[in-house]
């Protein structure tokens, strides 16, 4: 009997270790493997070279589409983060009968593909979209503004995409604070704002870091949102290594891409959710 417990618990282990291996390791070892060898034809030999992370760090192309990717993981980060926190506290402390219902309105984009939500965006922003004939309408503006193709118009998009993972995290968090905390300070003499500034802002900081590194890190894998929003002209690495791959057929360029994204990625999590651990230390 024991034997037998031991074998399905070692079988429930292997199981998902397995599939994270094949599905996950061996990928991106292969991908790691082909960014080391030289391309010719469109066709990867045998030949080691660093020629393409050199060129990867010397274009000035790839260097462009390196930087915008993390301005627009950090612009959504910080708006999902700033839009989030006080829906979230709403949400959370909300005593309406209602509040199942308001909390699945929060959630129900989710509901609708980011495709979808992408092009409602494109209909919104291009030269012909809505903001441009209303202000045209108006008066205010005699030619359309050029809202895209942009690296603001990706970070609307992927924020708008992104904001209910953000409140779902900082919900999880201000739901750890037990409400009498504030109510303690506030019949101690102390406003609502410093009760917010020095209570639930330090108690909430994990949520906070939590939700940045969420949308941060979904949002410099998009390949969608940036792709429509941001166009040829505005080109950040997934649709860089779509290009390489998919199109110039330069598997060694777009694996060295996609081993600079998330080598990158991993070292700002790191160190983004060690500063955050040295934050919520007592």
């Amino acid at each position: 009997m024991g034997t037998q417990a031991g074998f399905w618990r070692w079988a429930a282990l292997a199981i998902p270790l397995g599939v994270l291996v094949f599905f996950f390791a061996l990928p991106n070892a292969l991908l790691l493997s082909a960014s080391f060898l030289k391309s010719e034809a469109a066709v990867l030999t045998d030949e080691l070279t660093l020629e393409n992370y050199r060129e990867v760090f010397e274009s000035r192309l790839f260097r462009g589409a390196i930087l915008r990717t993390f301005v627009v993981g950090v612009g959504v980060g910080l708006l999902d983060v700033a839009l989030a926190f006080p829906l979230a506290y709403f949400l959370v402390r909300t005593t309406s009968r209602w509040k199942g219902v308001l909390i699945a309105l929060s959630l129900a984009p989710l509901l609708a593909s980011v495709i979808v939500r992408t092009y409602g965006w494109y209909v919104i922003l291009n030269r012909n979209g809505v903001i441009n004939e209303s202000l045209m309408g108006f008066g205010w503006i005699e030619t359309p503004l050029r809202l895209m193709p942009s690296t603001g118009a990706i970070i609307v998009g992927l924020a708008h995409a992104l904001l209910p993972y953000a409140v779902l995290t900082l919900m999880s968090a201000l739901n750890a604070i037990n409400p009498n905390l504030e109510r303690a300070a506030m019949s101690l003499g102390a406003s609502r704002l410093r009760t917010f500034v020095h209570v639930v802002l330090p108690l909430s900081m994990p949520g906070l870091i939590g939700g940045f590194l969420l949308c941060f890190s979904i949002a410099i894998s998009a390949y969608a949102t940036p792709a429509i929003l941001g166009g040829p002209a505005t080109q950040t690495i997934a649709t860089q290594i779509y290009v390489n791959m998919m199109t110039l057929l330069e598997w060694a360029l777009g694996s060295a891409l996609a081993v600079v994204l998330i080598v990158s990625s991993m070292a700002v999590l790191l160190l983004t959710s060690r500063v955050g651990a040295k934050k919520a230390a007592p």
